[in-house]
């Protein structure tokens, strides 16, 4: 491991982990903490000198956000499909849908999005799943805030579509 977690960097990716499960099923297997945990045993980070700290929370959150993901596509080939439980991640995005949308279909769009413009997908990561504001967001990325607000809507325009194609 390249990076040690100072005490600020493990509360925020614990308040990014707690939103994360808060739509999760009860009962859970993953506590928040485990999720810090896990992605940080599954993260090669590169030396302290090479990252700064919001760069180190951005990587750590995508990566839990693929953990649930993971964690999820497991239970469901487990129960065949069963009783997945839907949520309604595309209000938290701001996309307009009346249909109920699981993560698994929103991280494949995120996904999708990122084939397509990488910038944009770090944008939708940054700003929607890890807690920071717009010129935080934008100044992780290296951009104006209006060129991250730019982003946002074609992100979203694009996650849309994306959930509209899969629910045909």
């Amino acid at each position: 491991m390249g990076i040690n977690l100072n005490q600020d960097i493990y509360q925020q990716l614990k308040r990014i982990a707690n939103k994360l499960m808060q739509s999760e099923r009860q009962g859970h297997t993953l506590s928040p903490t485990d999720l810090v945990h896990e992605a940080f045993l599954k993260i090669n980070l590169p030396k302290q000198d090479q990252l700064n700290d919001q760069q180190c929370i951005f990587i750590l959150a995508r990566q839990m956000r693929r953990l649930l993901v993971d964690y999820g596509r497991h239970k469901a080939a487990l129960k065949r499909g069963g009783d997945r439980k839907r949520v309604v991640y595309t209000d938290a995005l701001g996309i307009n849908n009346n249909t109920v949308t699981d993560f698994v279909i929103i991280n494949d769009a995120i996904e999708n999005l990122q084939q397509v413009d990488e910038r944009a997908a770090k944008a939708i990561d940054l700003f929607y799943f890890t807690n920071i504001n717009k010129s935080e967001a934008a100044n992780m990325l290296d951009v104006s805030v209006a060129t991250l607000e730019r982003d946002l809507r074609f992100a979203k325009a694009h996650i849309s579509h994306f959930i509209e194609q899969a629910a045909q």
